[in-house]
């Protein structure tokens, strides 16, 4: 009977020099593809998180425009001249809320029928600013402020001129022709920016439909 004897022959000192190679070769490449996806992982981090705010607070300005419109006694948004508090006017978005929700903190006992407008200041971002018409003194007293976000830098408007047929985006709003009322634009355009993160959210402004009571 014959036996057979099988020798495992082991690794030279030069196959695993090769493999150790190739194995280190391997090992760069990972680390170098992990360190490049978490770098641009954390690039792009902040300008998510950035974007994130930036659909937060255009969603906030949203839901406040479309309540505006709810119910047959609603005014919509408007575009009218307002006091900006140093003793000249301003063209500013305006609308009313039967409630005011949390847009609106207030220093006593909530109440209703809340007037507000829109405006960007340079330091301290896109403000609402808003006073009850049940206010007592309400000619004296002062107006509240809500920072919807610090890092909105300013607000263009968009027009459709039916005439040319075309769209165009303005700094400042439109006078009606020929006259001195405001056009309430069919869009606002929200420009958010914090050092070298930059967004922009475009809005809609609703309608307001007769009788409407609800989206």
């Amino acid at each position: 009977m014959s036996r057979h004897v099988f020798h495992r022959r082991g690794f030279t000192l030069l196959e695993m020099l090769v493999s150790l190679m190739l194995l280190g070769i391997l090992m760069v490449a990972l680390n170098t593809f992990l360190f490049s996806m978490s770098e641009l992982w954390g690039d792009r981090r902040d300008q998510r998180l950035f974007d994130q705010h930036a659909r937060a607070a255009t969603a906030m300005v949203r839901n406040a425009f479309e309540t505006a419109t709810y119910g047959p006694t609603a005014s919509g948004v408007t575009l009218q001249d307002v006091d900006n508090g140093s003793g000249t006017t301003e063209p500013r978005l305006t609308f009313l809320l039967a409630d005011s929700g949390r847009l609106a903190d207030w220093p006593d006992a909530p109440l209703p029928d809340v007037d507000f407008t829109v405006f960007v200041a340079e330091d301290r971002g896109l403000i609402f600013q808003w006073q009850s018409r049940c206010e007592l003194e309400r000619e004296k007293s002062d107006l509240h402020d809500t920072v919807i976000s610090p890092f909105v830098k300013t607000l263009k408007y968009e027009y459709y001129d039916a005439d040319l047929k075309s769209w165009s985006v303005e700094d400042e709003p439109k006078h009606d022709t020929g006259g001195t009322a405001w056009l309430k634009p069919a869009r606002v355009h929200i420009f958010f920016e914090r050092g070298k993160l930059k967004s922009e959210s475009v809005l809609n402004i609703p309608i307001k439909r007769t009788g409407a009571s609800s989206p």
